[in-house]
């Protein structure tokens, strides 16, 4: 991955499937013309660049609107979802997080050898 890239985005209905396989998951919901959603697509980016077993994804929050107002209840973006291994919501966040401070919450959440 380059330097400032972001994540490439990918249907919800092929994300679905890996939440609660025996590992951690973050799901970050954004849209491509929100400033906020692109920053934190690139924090995400350069995260997955250092620790390429994670599993951060990222979904359009616009294109499937429907499926994420219904299922996560969304209202604003960025948000982001985390879940534990086996695939229950243990945190959700909207809005952009620095590097530094994401760090400390995936920590929390199960994501190992962060730093």
């Amino acid at each position: 991955m380059k330097e400032n890239e972001t994540l490439e985005v990918e249907l919800y209905a092929d994300v679905k499937e890996k939440i609660g396989n025996g590992k951690p998951t973050i799901i970050a919901f954004g849209m491509s013309h929100c400033y906020s959603c692109l920053a934190m697509s690139k924090v995400f980016s350069e995260v997955l660049k250092e620790h390429p077993a994670y599993q951060i994804y990222s979904v359009d929050g616009q294109k499937e609107r429907l499926i994420l107002r219904d299922k996560y209840k969304l209202k604003l973006m960025p948000v982001q979802v985390f879940f534990d291994a086996e695939g229950n919501e243990v945190f959700r966040h909207e809005g952009a997080y620095k590097k530094a401070v994401l760090g400390i919450i995936m920590k929390k959440y199960g994501f190992r050898s962060y730093a």
